[in-house]
Order: structure tokens, then sequence, then C-alpha cells
């Protein structure tokens, strides 16, 4: 049913998108044609029409997306470590579109599988499923007592993590302590090539608050450069998680 929903969604996305496009143009022309607009204004005409076509396909999208998040949460939604560079105000593509998959960088050689084919990407440790995956193997190849092991391990979820912590369960502040570290260590690498003026973290493993936020800052001042040590700021976003999706099409239409 997951899969059925999910060509569903793509299927969709393709289909309604150039409709809603050419129903936009269609509009754009047919104001120029009456109203007799200069440059500027048909430009402008352009890009309301243009944000709201993207924001009826992605509204109607992240719907259909939710459904599916709803029918596979128990089975466990596969999540990743997404990325996005802000570079002078835009967004960083790169030079065909994919730029920024900070997810995939290598941060542990010859290490987990990742989903993309690699080994040791990021993703594979700092996901919710790399979280989970670590709460597994640390459950096995150690003794220490924990409510996870009251769990099946097939079972675990980085949210099961994060309740453990919360009642002060030492394996689960390992388990965060470990992936924090992390992703320290990756943030201070990034900061080697971008010198960012910020960090903002999106997404439910940053509910857990300073269980993750604490020895992310705490990794990334043991290993950044001298030079940018004390100068970015670790922010977690404000956006609303059901929302992000739609503000962010909207946000590119505007750049159409």
């Amino acid at each position: 049913i997951g899969i059925a929903l999910f060509a569903l969604v793509v299927l969709f996305s393709l289909i309604t998108l150039p409709v809603e496009f050419n129903a936009s143009r269609r509009a754009i022309n047919s104001i120029n044609e009456n109203l007799l607009l200069d440059g500027n204004e048909q430009a402008g005409v352009r890009k309301v029409l243009t944000a709201a076509a993207m924001t009826y396909v992605a509204a109607t999208a992240v719907a259909l997306v939710q459904l599916l998040r709803l029918i596979l949460i128990f089975g466990g939604f596969i999540t990743g470590v997404g990325g996005g560079i802000i570079l002078d105000d835009k967004v960083y593509s790169g030079f065909n579109f994919a730029g920024a998959e900070l997810g995939h960088i290598v941060i542990v050689k010859d290490g987990r599988q990742c989903t993309c084919g690699r080994r040791g990407c990021l993703e594979a440790y700092c996901s919710a499923t790399g979280v989970a995956r670590t709460a597994r193997e640390m459950l096995e190849n150690t003794d220490t007592p924990s409510l996870l092991r009251e769990i099946a391990p097939e079972s675990i979820i980085s949210f099961d993590v994060s309740i453990a912590a919360g009642k002060d369960d030492k394996l689960a502040h390992e388990i965060f302590h470990f992936t924090g570290k992390m992703l320290g260590e990756a943030c201070a690498d990034f900061a080697a090539f971008s010198s960012p003026e910020a960090f903002i973290f999106f997404g439910g493993l940053v509910k857990a608050g300073d269980l993750i936020m604490s020895p992310i800052r705490n990794a990334y001042d043991s290993h950044v450069m001298p030079v940018f040590k004390g100068k970015a700021k670790f922010l977690i976003s404000g956006l609303d998680g059901a929302s992000a999706a739609v503000l962010g099409a909207s946000a590119l239409g505007w750049e159409l």
C-alpha cells in the first residue's frame, strides 16, 4: 500500500504540475493582452500565478505524503539527512540542481551501507533510522541496563530513544551523544569550506532539544578549525513540519 501511495504522489505531481503551469500561463497571457501591462507588471503577475500553481500542487502532494506517513509510521517511515545552503540570500543548487547533498558526505570510511549506494554516509548514522540502528547495535554490543531492552530490537524507532533519554536512561543518552558527536564533526567539516553564519536544524530528531544539540555543539567546538570557533550559530528552525514543504515549493515559485 505504501509503495502504491508513493507512486500516486509522484504520478500526481507529474500530471498536475504541467496542468497548473499551463493554466497559469494562459492566465498570464490573457492578463497581458487585456490590461496592456508593462514589463515589470507582467513579471509581477507571472510570479504570483506561478507561486499559486506550485503551492496548489505542493499542498495536495503533501496531503498525500501525510497519508503515506500515517500508513507506514509504525513500520518506520524512512527519513534521511537533507541539506541546503543559503548563499547570498539564495538557495545554492549546484551545477545540476542537486547541490548540498550534505547527508551523503562520508563520515565513517567503509561504514554502514547507505540507501544512496555508498558506505558510511552521515545519513546512515544521524537520520532517525540511523539513530534506531545505533540503538540496536549498542543493545547488542553492551550489557548496559536500558528501558530500550523492553522493546523488540526490530521495533525500536528514534522516538523510543527520546522517551528513554527523557527518563534519564544511560544508554539512550549514549546514543544521542554518539549521534550528536558525528553531526558536530560533520558541521566542523562543512565550516571548513563554507564558513557559515549559522547552522539551522530541522526535523523530528532536533525535538530532543539539548539531548542532541549539546553534543553537536561540543563536538563542533572540539573539531572545528580555530579560525571558525565561536563564529557560527546553532539554531533550531521555527518552521512547522507539516507546512515546510508547501512553503518551500511556494518560495521556489517566486524564483522562476
